[in-house]
């Protein structure tokens, strides 16, 4: 094997194992994200233990409470509200302007929707981390079919 080869050989086995090491992390990390999304929603604790408030105080301790475990909504609350359905085709489908990740986090912190309008007072505005909020937020968009 010539000079030329030996070092071609040796950057690829050397890339291989930078881009090895990277990709694993990466899945991992957005796997956790998810993980810890999910579990807010369901739960209304996030992976490390702490449990989620909202100003007012919500009407429940959890998203899952309103909103079903499968984002479907439906659920009647007081006043005449009606819990939204929170699946992808609800949220960015069906929607003139689609619910991106930040139109999302907006409307949970804030009750802000995706048009700018108020969401009904019933709605709860979320007070999270911004770790948890943007892991709460991607469990929705991509996790509730």
């Amino acid at each position: 094997m010539t000079k030329w080869h030996w070092t071609a050989t040796i950057l690829t086995v050397l890339l291989a194992v930078g881009f090895a090491d990277t990709a694993p992390s990466a899945t991992a990390s957005q796997n956790s994200a998810l993980a810890n999304g999910k579990a807010i929603f369901q739960t209304g604790i996030d992976l490390q233990g702490a449990h989620i408030t909202a100003r007012p105080p919500a009407l429940m301790p959890k998203c899952s409470a309103c909103h079903y475990a499968d984002g479907r909504g439906g659920l009647h609350l007081p006043g005449g509200a009606v819990s939204a359905d929170l699946r992808r085709g609800a949220l960015v489908n069906a929607q003139q302007r689609p619910y991106t990740l930040t139109l999302l986090e907006r409307a949970i912190s804030t009750g802000i929707d995706n048009t700018g309008q108020p969401l009904n007072r019933v709605m709860p505005h979320w007070q999270l981390s911004k770790t948890d909020l943007h892991d709460v937020a991607q469990y929705v968009l991509t996790s509730l079919k």
